[in-house]
């Protein structure tokens, strides 16, 4: 007898992430239980309720603890700091053009949530990965300055201006339906905001006497 298929957690969020993307909170649990090829029954046994579905799926996957695509700490003292920053930086507009179409549906559907709950709502994730996102950047260039890589200077502003610059022109890509479409101008403009900020970040060279 041939064994029953069973379907993961990870694919019935798949597609309800889809069809909320595409039909908001308008999406039914039959049209997510069609998309995931289950019963709406299984939805329910799983979820609960829709707003709960709503809620797991619109929540960032992967480890929230992954907080960079690239360990920066491996990175001091190596390699040329400019292109560890163009490298960290593609990477990371390419995971905020899938992350901010979930970000802006869950803000759009927020909802008090309950005070138990509240800790685990989506945006309050986002928000707190964020400033951790940005301390472990500031981190890694006070570290190459400490080794002379770097100039001293305040890395809570460059970090927040490098990374605040990337999600602006990924958000500006996603509103116009363009993002992850151009991988090469997208380097081209990380490159562009690494040397932007260069200017201030490169070691002052020693005076010829």
């Amino acid at each position: 007898m041939a064994r029953p298929v069973t379907i993961q957690d990870e694919d019935i969020l798949k597609a309800a992430r889809e069809v909320f993307l595409e039909r908001g909170m308008r999406a039914t649990s039959v049209e997510i239980a069609a998309r995931a090829r289950v019963s709406p029954g299984i939805l329910f046994k799983r979820f609960k309720t829709k707003e709960a579905l709503f809620r797991a799926a619109m929540t960032p996957q992967g480890d929230p603890e992954h907080l960079l695509p690239i360990d920066l700490d491996a990175r001091v003292g190596k390699g040329s700091v400019e292109d560890t920053l163009v490298e960290l930086g593609t990477h990371l507009m390419d995971g905020f053009s899938r992350f901010i179409p979930t970000t802006m549906m869950a803000w759009s559907n927020r909802q008090e949530p309950e005070p138990a709950a509240r800790a685990q709502h989506p945006i309050v994730g986002a928000s707190e990965r964020a400033a951790k996102r940005t301390r472990k950047v500031a981190d890694y260039l006070a570290a190459e300055a400490r080794l002379g890589r770097v100039r001293e200077g305040d890395f809570d502003i460059v970090a927040q201006a490098f990374i605040g610059a990337l999600w602006h022109h990924t958000f500006l890509q996603v509103m116009l339906d363009k993002a992850r479409k151009q991988p090469a101008s997208q380097q081209a403009y990380v490159r562009g905001v690494v040397h932007a900020l260069w200017s201030g970040l490169a070691p002052e060279r020693p005076s010829k006497r």
